[in-house]
């Protein structure tokens, strides 16, 4: 630490600092704590102006200064380093001076500068030292609409899971509440300073808070954002998955359309129609394509009498998903893929985009971002209508390449229909009701120009709160007709073509949809073959078609309604759908896209192109793959495949049947993943991979397939994952992270490479890294993605032998270095902590890392791992990586014996300051929260429940030795791949004790049953017991953790009722 308080020339700050009892200015406490007086502000001011020619020599000063100029003297818009300067008095040009003995001054005091994917922020933290900027809050009416703001910002960060380290502050973009801050508040600083204070609020911590809660209209500030936090948590219920749209105005004559899944905490299973609740665990929410949200099984709801009648499922995923660009598609695809298998398609309130037919109106949130709900902005809104819709002062707005017409407004427009000859008037004021239609999802329809009906769909409506509403009674009517609109019910018989379904809310507005009904339409084939096949189109209507020419594909008309489809069995690449042109009276074409019926199974990537044998593919590329079949069963076969595995016949094959249609690789991705479950990832050997067998077709999966190298001094992003790379060119980023010895948690970020040559693959190694070591990796959006390598940049590049041998000492010496740490203050655990956050961040494999190697050996440095993700506010990170983290190490938190968790929380809080154990005891209730939590993700419910409650000292349950009954209750649950269980794992466990009547069976269920069993003994100590964190029990681990991943009710049954019988024995 610095100590320039000494000398002469820094008398303004040594009398600072005596007036408050303090040697010197420390990182401990934010630099406005130190609550400036007026006269002392003025007089830092005079003493930079009296030095402007040697800035360098005041640093610290600099810094204060610049915390005071935010707190006091900030007066609105994007605050600018020669802004500090000029209002600090300074010449303009010395703003340079300035803002580098600023940024010298923090660092040489400690002080660690904000980090996010755009690098060091040094002015964002140089600002945010002055935490909240008081007198512009409190001038006018700003404090008011900054109150409405962070209120609205407490109630939006209470539903979602937050990372607070992240320092990601464009999620606060994403929030309707935005719109309470007037443009001269829209800048990060704004955005940085209300994290902190919704952090403070949320985790009920006053000390966090970026102000001084003594003044008056402040303290009002904090008890209002209390209140509210308090009523958020109090309305504790779940709401149906939904989407929100928002206008993008790029020009004044052109936007786009975005769509997100909103925020839901918790669901509940009788929201999501086809929902398995019973064997459903966790399941991903995919919105065209694009993963936005994982959910995992709470608990189960039960009826009066004690029946399991639903579930509860809770969000787990970190964050906001981005908006995705909507592309023109009449419903936006929503698919649910659960961990046991299912794969549903449900309709959610907002799958359909904004009809323009009737007009839309949608209501600043942002500069040139409006939302398709009530903001805070009710005098800024956009009408967006269909060009039959005419009014004074409209213009042309082109929209995904369809042109509408709009208008701006403040509280209403009055609007007529040239077709129709109907007038009406819109207003500024949003409906809190929305409408559902379900049953509308069609298998064999890949794309369409209208949404689809075959049957009356499913309405509901629901309030904001998320309740349905009853007693809707919906209509229809031909499309665009002046007709009196009919009542709607599963007995109407609907008109083949459009048809407008009108939904009245209970405030007298609605909602209208414009489906084309199809009735009985459908397609067949005959005469199929691997290149030709005969498609026809039946319906009971009267109705004409044509097949469009399509990319290597032939097309003859054989019979009305009929078409001979060919295609060229040189062809690399052809067109797995046709697209029809439907024709039916007094109704626009119909254009629907389907699957062209050749026989057999066909891999191709997106754009069509046949993927030949022996391709590599990346793990996290599947959905750019599609399995194209017809007409013919296959199975896929999948293996593991590695030059370390001697013998390949001892290797497992799971198999699975190939799906009818065009499904992307992506959906079998669970199927991947359980046969890297059953031999690990293995990231680090480059022969490592799935096989992946269809037909005679042999295409193989790693998780990463680029890899790096030294060249010179600069590093060369390599491919040998196919034999010509000469056109290889990697467009992706490349990070790296320091991890030399004598490096601070401040300085454990991550450095983004500059390209130095794109042609060449070539990245340029920073400055600050060439006499360091540090690891390299991809960023996170890569599609391949490199293989995370070590490099000293002070040394040439090691052989594998070499970094074998480093990485094992390494790893003993994280073992000493974090047994010996302390958890609360020490700096090897915030930097294990911060490694955490931005291996989560970026998806790297956690054994890239090796402090967590030396964890995974260790149940008490993994509970110490717990305790300090709690202690520096990375809780929902680790409860959203758990299961991640549990598979790649190789070991499970439940399995953590139950001495060691009372002794290591006991030990934590006796080395805890005397001041802070008070506070402590007072926040045992939030660690074990988190501990149900961790075990909630990878047990069932009930039993994280009853083993928390033991964990945190209390009783646990008596029980017996598993009876026959109990074993083949047991035996009927488990089933593998095949009906004889051989995918099952197999090995041979030594139990203690007898904790089951012995019968004869399958080696599989015996395998799976003890395996639950070892892991009690584990848990509860008993003598001799297989200890599952041992490096030489890890295959034990490994087939452990595998039949607790895919059998988890029953594995947690078998654990937790030999766990009983141990302790009471």
């Amino acid at each position: 630490m610095v100590n320039i308080c000494n000398s002469e020339q820094h008398v303004v700050l040594m009398r600072i600092l005596d007036a408050r009892n303090r040697p010197s200015i420390t990182p401990d406490m934010p630099l406005w704590k130190l609550k400036l007086t007026e006269e002392e502000y003025t007089n830092l001011k005079e003493t930079l102006a009296q030095n402007a020619y040697r800035l360098e020599d005041f640093g610290i000063e600099a810094a204060l200064c610049y915390a005071e100029w935010w707190r006091r003297d900030y007066n609105g818009g994007i605050p600018s380093r020669e802004d500090v300067a000029v209002g600090l008095g300074l010449p303009h040009y010395c703003w340079e001076q300035l803002y580098k003995a600023a940024r010298h001054g923090l660092k040489s005091h400690g002080f660690a500068f904000i980090h996010s994917l755009k690098g060091n922020e040094y002015f964002r933290t140089l600002l945010n030292q002055g935490g909240l900027p008081v007198n512009y809050i409190k001038n006018g009416t700003n404090l008011s609409g900054f109150s409405r703001f962070l209120i609205g910002l407490v109630e939006e960060l209470s539903s979602i899971n937050i990372d607070w380290d992240d320092n990601n502050i464009d999620l606060i973009k994403n929030f309707n509440c935005i719109a309470y801050l007037g443009k001269a508040f829209k800048n990060d600083n704004i955005y940085d300073v209300s994290l902190q204070i919704a952090h403070a609020i949320i985790s009920e911590e006053d000390r966090w808070l970026p102000y001084d809660d003594t003044d008056s209209s402040l303290s009002e500030l904090t008890k209002s954002l209390k209140r509210e936090y308090r009523r958020v948590k109090s309305e504790h219920r779940t709401k149906p998955l939904s989407l929100s749209w928002k206008l993008r105005l790029t020009s004044s004559e052109t936007a786009n359309l975005f769509v997100n899944l909103n925020i839901v905490k918790e669901i509940s299973s009788k929201s999501i129609e086809g929902l398995n609740y019973q064997s459903c665990y966790t399941f991903d929410v995919f919105v065209s394509g694009i993963l936005v949200g994982k959910y995992v099984r709470k608990s189960l709801v039960k009826d009066d009498v004690g029946e399991v009648i639903g579930a509860i499922y809770s969000r787990i995923t970190v964050g906001v998903a981005n908006d995705i660009k909507w592309s023109g598609e009449p419903v936006v695809e929503v698919k649910i893929r659960c961990d046991n298998d299912d794969r549903l398609f449900p309709t959610l309130c907002g799958s359909y985009p904004p009809n323009f037919e009737c007009p839309q109106v949608f209501q600043m949130l942002d500069d040139n971002v409006y939302s398709l709900k009530s903001t805070v902005n009710a005098e800024n809104n956009i009408a967006v209508f269909s060009t039959n819709w005419k009014c004074d002062g409209s213009h042309k707005l082109l929209l995904n390449g369809e042109l509408y017409s709009a208008i701006k407004f403040t509280d209403k427009v009055d609007l007529h229909n040239c077709m129709s000859n109907e007038d009406i008037t819109i207003t500024n004021e949003f409906t809190p009701y929305s409408a559902e239609f379900r049953g509308t999802y069609i298998q064999w329809v890949e794309q369409s120009n209208f949404k689809l009906l075959t049957r009356i769909p499913v309405i509901s409506v629901f309030d904001q709160t998320g309740t349905r509403v009853g007693n809707i009674k919906p209509k229809y009517r031909i499309h665009n007709s002046k007709a009196e609109w009919r009542n709607l019910s599963n007995s109407c018989l609907l008109p083949f073509g459009l048809v407008d379904i009108k939904v009245e809310f209970p405030d007298n507005k609605y909602v209208m949809e414009t489906f084309y009904f199809i009735d009985d339409m459908t397609f067949a084939s005959r005469n199929e073959t691997m290149f030709s096949t005969e498609l026809h189109l039946d319906s009971r209507h009267v109705i004409s078609a044509k097949v469009d020419e399509c990319e290597n594909l032939s097309v003859e008309m054989t019979d009305k309604n009929t078409w001979r489809i060919s295609r060229d069995a040189c062809a690399s690449k052809y067109s797995p759908t046709c697209n029809l042109k439907i024709i039916a009276e007094n109704n626009p074409p119909l254009k629907v896209s389907v699957v062209v019926p050749f026989e057999g199974i066909v891999i191709s990537d997106l754009e069509g192109k046949i993927v030949p044998s022996g391709k590599i593919i990346s793990y996290d590329n599947l959905r750019y793959f599609n399995i194209i079949s017809h007409g013919q069963s296959g199975m896929i076969d999948v293996t593991y495949k590695s030059d370390k595995i001697e013998d390949d016949d001892t290797i497992k094959h799971l198999k699975s049947p190939v799906i009818e249609g065009i499904v992307p690789l992506s959906d079998y991705r669970d199927l991947f993943a359980r046969m890297f479950q059953l031999y690990g990832a293995n990231t680090f050997d480059r022969s490592s991979s799935i096989e992946l067998k269809i037909c005679d077709k042999r295409i193989y999966i790693r998780k990463f397939v680029l890899d790096s190298e030294l060249s010179s001094d600069k590093i060369r992003i390599t491919d040998y994952t196919s034999e010509d790379t000469s056109d290889f060119i990697y467009d992706g980023d490349v990070y790296a992270l320091p991890v030399s010895e004598n490096i601070k948690p401040a300085e454990l970020v991550q450095i983004k490479l500059e390209p130095y040559n794109r042609q060449m693959n070539l990245f340029t190694i920073p400055h600050e890294l060439l006499n360091s070591e540090a690891i390299l990796f991809s960023g996170p959006e890569s599609s391949r993605r490199l293989v995370p390598k070590y490099y000293n940049f002070e040394q040439e590049d090691y052989s594998s032998e070499v970094r074998g041998e480093m990485s094992a000492a390494n790893i003993i010496l994280w073992s000493e270095r974090l047994s010996k740490d302390d958890v609360f203050v020490g700096e090897y655990w915030a930097k294990t902590v911060k490694a955490f956050r931005i291996i989560s961040e970026f998806n790297l494999p956690f054994t890239t890392y090796n402090a967590f190697k030396s964890i995974g050996r260790d149940p008490k440095l993994l509970v110490n791992l717990i305790l300090a993700c709690w202690l520096n506010g990375a809780s929902d990170v680790l409860i959203q990586e758990i299961d991640r983290f549990e598979d790649e190490l190789n070991i499970a938190v439940h399995w953590i014996p139950h001495t060691v968790w009372g002794e290591c929380i006991e030990s934590f809080i006796r080395l805890l300051p005397p001041t802070l154990i008070n506070i402590m005891n007072t926040k045992l209730g939030e660690i074990t929260e988190l501990i149900n939590a961790l075990f909630n993700a990878t047990l069932s419910a009930e039993v994280a429940s009853e083993l928390t409650q033991y964990v945190a000292g209390g009783n646990i349950g008596d029980a017996r030795i598993f009876s026959r009954a109990d074993i083949n209750q047991f035996k009927s649950k488990i089933h593998g791949y095949t009906d004889n269980n051989i995918d099952l794992p197999i090995t041979r466990f030594v139990l203690q004790n007898k904790y089951y009547v012995d019968q004869e069976m399958h080696k599989s269920y015996r395998v799976m049953i003890e395996s639950a069993m070892c892991a009690a003994e584990n848990f509860a100590q008993v003598k001799n017991h297989t200890n599952l964190f041992l490096l030489e029990s890890r295959d034990y681990a490994r087939i452990t953790n595998f039949y607790r991943k895919y059998f988890k009710e029953t594995y947690s049954k078998i654990f937790i009722g030999t766990v009983k019988q141990i302790v009471n024995k």
